[in-house]
């Protein structure tokens, strides 16, 4: 089938952007985390479709070193980071959280 029915040329830009993060934290293993992905294109017409990709798994590794990158140039910084200090900063994260909700008051109904 050859016909494209209401076809378009469009014009604009796309990138791939992570849109989210999924930390498994097992109780007997390692810890994992897989990044889900997705293509945006954005049309000159305003129009922005979110086209899904294959996820990137990663297994905790705590001495790999990773080099920090600004997130709005996407330029190294010259720092670097390991999976391990990651790890404490997300469970720092957490009892953060979970802090902050235990103290606020339950409401009653």
């Amino acid at each position: 089938m050859s016909y494209r029915f209401q076809r378009q040329p469009i014009a604009g830009e796309s990138y791939v952007r992570c849109s989210q993060i999924i930390v498994d934290n097992p109780l007997a293993g390692p810890p994992r985390v897989t990044y889900a992905q997705e293509t945006i294109v954005g049309t000159d017409a305003g129009q922005v479709l979110h086209i899904p990709m294959q996820p990137v798994a990663q297994a905790f590794d705590p001495a790999v070193p990773i080099a920090v990158l600004d997130p709005g140039t996407g330029e190294p910084t010259g720092e670097t980071i390991t999976q391990d200090r990651i790890y404490a900063l997300i469970y720092s994260a957490y009892l953060a959280a979970v802090t902050a909700a235990e103290a606020q008051p339950e409401e009653t109904a």
